[in-house]
């Protein structure tokens, strides 16, 4: 992974965890130095068609039910990493996700996949009225698991969670991914609605 993306993705996680992070967090990337290209945003790097094929993602939907990147295929698809208990980051990374997508028709509005950094919240109830508080539109989709396989998932998406007593600390990006399963653009919080809208046009 090239440099700048790394400390990039370092500094997308809460300044309370930064000093950890620093030292614990090594990403992988199969991604040659050129093959993300920066915009003039510091928060929004892109790929080009095909450059960055998106790592698989199997978990479940917040009924229980198999829920795959690949069986998104043919709609874009924004991941991201939600806890659902968070009161801060994650609730205002929402607005500015669905701003965006609010913006577009219905028709071309993307999938937005939440894959939970709380792997002991399992509970149908729990997330649905989660998914309420952080007022989301109707494309977004809970992803949970067991604490191994969502580990399995930050991993390859170069996501860092660190429980604390009170509080769970990680990554805060999102990705987008196109029609054909390519991700496109890497979004790293504080990003704004206009960087959404911009790597989703990218991703047509």
């Amino acid at each position: 992974m090239p440099t700048r993306i790394r400390w990039a993705l370092i500094a997308a996680v809460p300044l309370a965890a930064l000093a950890a992070v620093s030292l614990a967090f090594a990403l992988r990337s199969s991604s040659s130095p050129s093959a993300a290209a920066a915009s003039s945003a510091q928060d929004l790097i892109t790929w080009k068609p095909g450059e960055q094929p998106s790592p698989p993602i199997a978990l479940h939907g917040a009924d229980g039910s198999p829920l795959t990147l690949t069986s998104l295929r043919g709609r874009r698809v924004i991941v991201t990493f939600v806890d659902p208990h968070c009161t801060t980051f994650c609730p205002r990374e929402s607005l500015v996700i669905d701003d965006a997508v609010r913006q577009l028709p219905a028709a071309e509005r993307p999938i937005v996949l939440a894959v939970s950094v709380d792997p002991t919240v399992q509970s149908r109830r729990v997330l649905e009225g989660e998914a309420k508080r952080f007022r989301w539109l109707p494309q977004w989709r809970w992803a949970k698991g067991t604490h191994a396989e969502l580990a399995v998932v930050w991993r390859k998406y170069h996501v860092t969670v660190l429980p604390t007593a009170d509080d769970i600390t990680h990554t805060e990006l999102a990705y987008v991914v196109d029609a054909n399963g390519d991700q496109r653009a890497l979004l790293l919080w504080p990003f704004k609605r206009a960087d959404v809208t911009r790597a989703l046009a990218a991703a047509s």
